[in-house]
């Protein structure tokens, strides 16, 4: 009973500590546009009926004896992060559920591309790279509603990079709501290509890859999709925050280090206990 003592100690320590490194990767966070937070769940390792004899010489069950907590999963947290004006047009915030889709710089031109060659993510600093060609801040490219990249110039089917086809961004971009985007022209606003907003059916089945960045769980069919008009709607000018929060994940360390105390503190008395047995069991021989 002793050892089983310390083994359901020694198991909860470890969920601990589990939890903890899920709260600190929170807290690095929380000043990281576009990123989700993570959440951890604990299931019981064993439970055991314990039975009780009366004074008939009978059996019954009055309870069950956990055996220790361990951790079950981890997952992430896709709820809305709060959204903040910052002034640049190429930024865009999804309001609601749904992706960019991104596709790495790297990729060779003219390939038929497969599915590892795209990414996905919530955070919407945009910038224009030497091309003209619309990009995240790694140089990646954002995807349009036929998987192309996104070039915003006042020709974009001439590959000259000059003043005249060059656009004053501040004043002539516009992107809509529904991913469109329209420039402001001598002749009146004219249509360019629409960002590609994605979502999953099933969002257990994708995973973080770091820089709120986000793919298909590898085997995994997480059902992924291409979002209509009227199921999202983006935000130009604005940037979505961290859904994590400074308050909360420093509350969740401060209970695991109270818990953890408290469990190395039975720890210490479960090997002394253990220790006095050993001791007895040698002088009684």
């Amino acid at each position: 009973m002793i050892t089983r003592g310390i083994g359901t100690v020694a198991k909860g320590m470890q969920a601990l500590i589990d939890f903890e490194d899920v709260t600190a990767h929170n807290l690095a966070n929380v000043n990281t546009n576009g990123f989700k937070k993570s959440h951890i769940t604990f299931q019981d390792v064993m439970q055991s009926n314990v039975q009780a004899q009366n004074a008939q010489g009978k059996t019954k069950n009055v309870g069950s004896l956990s055996a220790g907590a361990r951790t079950d999963r981890t997952y992430i947290d896709f709820s809305q992060g709060g959204l903040a004006e910052s002034g640049n047009k190429l930024d865009v915030a999804v309001a609601g559920d749904g992706f960019f889709k991104v596709r790495y710089r790297d990729i060779p031109e003219n390939k038929n591309y497969e599915e590892q060659d795209y990414y996905y993510q919530r955070t919407g600093n945009f910038e224009l790279d030497e091309l003209n060609y619309l990009v995240n801040k790694d140089g990646d490219f954002i995807m349009d509603m036929e998987n192309r990249k996104i070039r915003i110039t006042r020709d974009p089917d001439s590959e000259e990079v000059n003043e005249m086809n060059r656009l004053d961004i501040l004043k002539d971009l516009v992107i809509a709501e529904n991913g469109q985007i329209e420039i402001n022209s001598p002749n009146g606003r004219m249509t360019l290509q629409k960002i590609q907003v994605c979502d999953f059916e099933d969002k257990t089945k994708i995973s973080g890859i770091g820089n709120a960045k986000y793919l298909a769980i590898y085997g995994q069919n997480p059902g992924l999709y291409t979002k209509t008009d009227n199921s999202f709607k983006l935000q130009q000018g604005m940037v979505e925050m961290s859904n994590s929060s400074t308050i909360h994940e420093m509350l969740n360390t401060i209970n695991v280090s109270r818990g953890y105390e408290s469990m190395s503190n039975i720890l210490k008395t479960q090997s002394n206990t253990l220790q006095q047995a050993i001791n007895l069991g040698n002088i009684s021989r």
